[in-house]
């Protein structure tokens, strides 16, 4: 079964620390540059993607629309 690689994989496999992942992969002005090539080069190779659920959860945004449907017998709403 495959598993997604992760923050903390890629901190495992590269000796570094997930907080030291997760900024470069952010690109964030604390990390050098040999570090975020490094971490990037490494993200791309393993194939990593970034969780969406987990980034909504942080930022507090879903970007989701949710829709209330009064009835479903309506016969506005029903499928044929």
């Amino acid at each position: 079964m495959y598993k997604p690689a992760t923050i903390k994989d890629i901190a495992l496999a590269l000796k570094l620390s997930p907080s030291t992942v997760s900024r470069a992969l952010r690109d964030g002005y604390e990390i050098s540059t040999e570090t975020k090539k490094l971490v990037m080069d490494y993200a791309k190779q393993v194939n990593y993607k970034s969780n969406p659920i987990a980034l909504s959860l942080k930022n507090r945004r879903s970007y989701s629309i949710g829709i209330v449907v009064p009835k479903l017998a309506n016969s506005f709403f029903r499928r044929r």
